[in-house]
């Protein structure tokens, strides 16, 4: 309810949240001013601030920092939705290709986004999410989500500025 509750204060008419945290993702369907269903990444962390945060401290950087360097980059490294595992071959060949640290961590942002949808939530299309998306969680306030969100879904989302702390509101 708390998800729900902050998301409502930000977009009134919320119908599908996003709630990217530390170890696990969650995703909630809102029908008629209540959760209707709610889905969560199963066991594989990819996606999750965890994973993102495994990547920036092997390339010596703070999550923040490294978060920071992928908001303005314009060639995101396409990283897919894989598993850390797989992921991990992956960074490392873009490296070796000539990836900046900036192309990667953009690229790992979009990742995230490709994961919630494709892996977690099983979408076929935008409309299977809503009209009235809030992304929500640690990651989101750090990373360039937001805008890869809406560039595969082709439809805005709101992010509050509070996103990493919006599970914590206390529903009156």
């Amino acid at each position: 309810m708390a998800h729900y509750k902050a998301a409502a204060h930000f977009q009134p008419d919320v119908d599908f949240i996003i709630d990217i945290g530390g170890q696990d993702m969650k995703c909630f369907k809102i029908r008629n001013g209540a959760v209707d269903s709610i889905m969560l990444n199963e066991a594989c962390s990819s996606g999750c601030g965890s994973f993102i945060e495994t990547f920036a401290k092997a390339l010596g950087y703070s999550i923040a920092d490294f978060a920071r360097l992928g908001l303005f980059t314009q060639k995101p490294v396409n990283l897919g939705s894989r598993c850390t595992v797989f992921m991990n071959s992956s960074v490392k060949q873009a490296q070796k290709d000539g990836a900046s640290v900036e192309d990667i961590s953009a690229g790992l942002s979009t990742s995230i986004v490709k994961n919630a949808i494709y892996k977690v939530i099983r979408a076929a299309s935008a409309d299977d999410l809503g009209k009235h998306i809030v992304v929500q969680g640690a990651p989101s306030s750090t990373t360039r989500c937001s805008g890869p969100f809406e560039q595969e879904l082709g439809r805005e989302v709101t992010r509050p500025v509070i996103s990493g702390i919006m599970g914590l509101l206390e529903p009156p």
